[in-house]
């Protein structure tokens, strides 16, 4: 492990830091919590003070400070360690500190100039009308910071430099064009006679330093959405042309700047990463365990200011598979906000397999014909209505068997043909197996078909996977702890083994009897039986002993979890009035059972092979073997 994150986890306590996200209650000498990643009415969320630790033990999760925050927080590693870091007060080094300096300046240019943009916005009638007219109340305007983008080529640009930005930062920050840059596509309108071109804003400057007179404002006549982080940094912004009383008058002028305009990718900035209002909705992500995804800031700001808390929205780019990820941590429900009309389907159509290929449970908000979120909120007054607006999602499956229905008239073969043609690569892309075969028996008994047939075509037809490779798609760096499965993914024989080793890391009273049957515990654990059977003292166990001991990382985390897991079980025990010797005992014979089974099933197929190869010496051992196993059991 990195010195520096040895030195954050000796200035932290995981007990403070997890104790700002939960209600943590004393229990002997941990903390116990109902946990805060899955439901439940009996706390089994374990914090450890002394190993430094937390553990479910109802779902599974579990790490250190670093993991918990990941969690808790949709982090990835590095954003984890330098949260923590600042809370420790330790100066991290793992980026180089001029591409830290120049991430830091860019967020302090998008902070002021979002502060520019508000003013901007509160000296303007005209838009204020406008956003008044769409629904939006004064305190959603302020809570999200929205502004104003006058239609001036220099009036952002002039305000940073005075705010003593320098030209070529400001360029890098993607809020101004650097005129020395490579031209690529123009985005702006000639005026005046005057063309500007559009650059890679965002990039090193080949051009060197640039002059106060060498940029100009990107956003120009726009209406200017801050788009946040997970951590609530201002990364970056999304402006939505205002025509108002600006030349911008017909479709074609309006086609030729973009409706929306988004900050280009910079340090800090990438928009098929960026969800906005993520990082004020996370919390009720987790808590509600539904995510309503919707396109664009206004839908997403009605659907807040109607009590909708469980909503993100993409900003000018489709769904990708690095928002998926990211939105996976909080929950598996994806309800999708969008238009599904005949064309919306289309576009919304390679979103929706992605979110099926990670395992979404995926739902449809049908709204009336042709509105928007946005639109539906605004004409909507009865509050009950919006409540209960979630609870109305259709799962994309019924909504894509409503429109299969729709797709011929199924008394005649063409009509039929019609209908499996549109619904039969929609159960094509499901992963679940039992998901096909329910559809595929549904859509049998309502074109009248043989459910055999439909398996023939299904088989015939060629869809490109939807598990879509994301080069962006966060692969975390660092885990401290044993990557744990569920409890109901392991064997059994592993599951009774660690059991038993963590009863034994508590009380080594009952040693003896596990060197008895030291040869029944699967491989997978038999090193950490071995350090713990040749321990003195259960205090040879406690961390400060294990660091000494020159072990590897992962075994001293999963002795620490353990060990955690034995508090957890001997307080069941008690509270249960069970005999620990009792369980024991008991747990030690499950295991030599359930090891004799696997290993006598194992040499029944041997003695198949044997028999069929006509193999009689062999087949003789082999019952021998079987017949010895058999004394072992009595």
């Amino acid at each position: 492990m990195l010195p520096q994150l040895e030195e954050i986890k000796s200035k932290l306590d995981i007990v403070e830091v997890i104790g700002q996200y939960v209600k943590l209650q004393k229990a002997g000498a941990n903390y116990k919590a109902l946990c805060p990643f899955h439901k439940e009415k009996t706390p089994s969320f374990i914090v450890s003070p002394s190993r430094q630790i937390f553990h479910c033990f109802g779902c599974g999760a579990g790490g250190d400070i670093f993991t918990f925050l990941m969690k808790i927080e949709s982090l990835e590693f590095n954003e984890a360690v330098k949260l923590l870091a600042d809370k420790a007060g330790v100066k991290l080094v793992y980026e180089s500190p001029e591409v830290n300096s120049q991430k830091q300046k860019i967020i302090d240019i998008n902070e002021k100039a979002k502060e520019f943009f508000e003013k901007q916005l509160e000296n303007n009638i005209e838009v204020q009308g406008y956003l008044q007219k769409r629904g939006l109340k004064s305190e959603i305007i302020k809570e999200f910071h929205l502004g104003f983008a006058s239609d001036d080529w220099r009036s952002l640009v002039n305000f940073l430099i005075k705010e003593s930005f320098k030209p070529e930062d400001i360029a890098q920050s993607g809020l101004a064009i650097s005129k020395k840059e490579p031209t690529i596509i123009s985005n702006s309108p000639s005026v005046g006679g005057t063309k500007y071109p559009s650059a890679r804003a965002g990039l090193p400057t080949q051009a060197g330093k640039l002059q106060d007179t060498d940029i100009y404002d990107r956003f120009r006549s726009r209406l200017m959405f801050p788009l946040e982080d997970v951590s609530g940094h201002i990364v970056g912004f999304t402006g939505r042309i205002f025509q108002g009383k600006s030349p911008l008058k017909t479709i074609k002028d309006i086609e030729a700047v973009g409706k929306y305009v988004n900050t280009p990718q910079t340090l800090v900035f990438d928009k098929s990463k960026i969800l906005y209002g993520l990082s004020k909705t996370k919390t009720y992500l987790h808590q509600l365990e539904t995510t309503l995804l919707v396109e664009g800031q206004m839908d997403f700001l009605m659907g807040w200011q109607a009590g909708i808390k469980n909503i993100v929205a993409t900003s000018g780019t489709s769904l990708t598979p690095y928002h998926l990820a990211i939105l996976k941590k909080y929950n598996n429900t994806l309800i999708l906000g969008f238009d599904m009309d005949e064309a919306g389907e289309r576009a919304a159509e390679r979103s929706i397999d992605l979110a099926l290929a990670k395992e979404f449970n995926v739902k449809i908000l049908q709204l009336s014909q042709g509105k928007d979120l946005a639109d539906y909120l605004l004409d909507t007054k009865d509050p009950a209505e919006i409540k209960d607006l979630l609870n109305k999602a259709i799962p994309i499956m019924d909504f894509y068997y409503n429109r299969a229905k729709a797709m011929g008239d199924i008394n005649s073969l063409e009509g039929k043909k019609a209908v499996i043609s549109y619904f039969l690569p929609k159960v094509k892309k499901l992963i679940n197996s039992l998901d096909k075969a329910f559809w595929l028996e549904k859509i049998s008994r309502y074109v009248d078909i043989d459910i055999h047939a439909l398996e023939d075509e299904l088989k015939r037809i060629a869809i490109e996977s939807a598990k879509i490779i994301d080069e962006n798609e966060p692969e975390y760096q660092y885990s401290s702890s044993v990557s744990l499965t569920s409890i109901l993914e392991k064997p059994r024989c592993q599951v009774l083994g660690e059991r038993i080793i963590a009863f034994l890391i508590k009380d080594f009273s009952f040693k003896d009897e596990v060197k008895e049957n030291q040869k029944y515990f699967p491989e997978k654990i038999s090193e950490i039986l071995e350090i713990i059977l040749s321990a003195k003292l259960p205090e040879d166990l406690e961390p400060r002993n294990l660091q000494k001991m020159n072990l590897k990382e992962e075994i001293v985390d999963k002795i620490n979890e353990l060990a955690l897991r034995a508090d957890y079980e001997l307080e069941m025990l008690e509270k249960f009035n069970v005999s620990l010797k009792e369980e024991i005992k008991k747990q030690l014979s499950d295991l030599k059972q359930e090891v004799v089974k696997i290993r006598q099933k194992k040499i029944e197929n041997e003695i198949m092979i044997a028999e069929k190869n006509k193999n009689e010496k062999q087949k003789q051992d082999l019952i021998k073997q079987f017949d010895q196993l058999s004394k072992e059991l009595l």
